[in-house]
């Protein structure tokens, strides 16, 4: 959002360390109350003087615990969606408290809650217009989502590989695994699932880099990512099956199918659930 809409000041201020890698940033937008209904989100942003006073909390936000800046999504107008800014707030502002929540899977994540009392930002930390965050807050989504669906497919991809390994080289009644009718169905379903999700992001990457408007992708993302969740699932479901008991145990021959099952969650419902998505799309589609 800084990079797309942001002020020369602020690019200078956070782009190059983080780009670098020096500095961490983290878009703070989900709260108790408002996940993928971003328009119904509460964190209220008073302007005084040269100041927004900040009050509200954030929820799930993935790297919040490191983070040196926060792209935060605000209240600075009416209800609804043209009420919504999005302002820089950077940690060491008075007001600003992080704690680490425990999840099932990406520990290194850092997912964070965060709560902000009357934390004093400059108005020069306004990134873009006032009240007219929410459609940058969509167009983030779109690569966000896109990359999910890249990274949720690959996934998917490892399970698959991890299967066909292990079923080479492992023995039941005499003969590999891979050598049973039942378990080479249950290969090329997985295979099948992987390589259709691969061409249709192929597809989306090539058309976006031709330049067509990122509001037009909005529905066909949406799409994609459920395919790629689906499909990891699927194939962490099937993967364990092929591997057995080792599959059920950290390290070892099983470990990447069991921390790949510990991450399906949070592909599925982080970035949009997929009932969210899969309405959004048949909006988009004006059925």
């Amino acid at each position: 959002a800084v990079l797309n809409i942001g002020s020369e000041y602020l690019k200078n201020l956070v782009a190059r360390d983080v780009i670098t890698g020096k500095k961490v940033m983290c878009l703070a937008v989900t709260e108790p109350y408002a996940g993928s209904d971003v328009a119904q989100l509460q964190t209220t942003a008073v302007r005084q003087g040269d100041y927004y006073i900040v009050n509200g909390a954030k929820k799930f936000i993935t790297s919040g615990v490191k983070a040196d800046y926060f792209t935060t999504a605000v209240r600075t107008g009416g209800p609804g969606m043209r009420g919504i800014s999005l302002l820089l707030l950077e940690k060491d502002m008075p007001g600003i408290t992080v704690r680490r929540m425990k999840t099932q899977g990406w520990w290194i994540s850092n997912t964070a809650y965060i709560t902000l009392e009357d934390v004093r930002v400059p108005v020069k930390n306004l990134i873009g217009e006032e009240n007219w965050g929410f459609i940058a807050i969509m167009k983030n989504f779109n690569h966000e989502r896109f990359t999910m669906a890249a990274m949720s497919n690959r996934y998917a991809r490892i399970c698959l590989e991890e299967a066909i390994r292990y079923g080479r080289i492992r023995k039941t009644f005499g003969k590999r695994l891979v050598d049973h009718q039942v378990i080479r169905h249950k290969i090329s379903e997985m295979a099948l699932q992987v390589e259709s999700t691969h061409a249709l992001l192929e597809q989306i990457a090539y058309q976006m880099k031709s330049g067509v408007d990122d509001m037009v992708f909005a529905g066909v993302l949406a799409l994609a990512k459920v395919q790629a969740t689906k499909t990891m699932e699927f194939c962490a479901r099937e993967a364990s099956q092929i591997l057995g008991g080792n599959s059920y145990i950290r390290g070892g021959q099983g470990g990447k199918v069991e921390r790949i099952y510990r991450e399906v969650r949070v592909n599925a419902i982080g970035g949009g659930s997929e009932e969210i998505l899969m309405d959004l799309a048949m909006k988009q589609a004006k059925l």
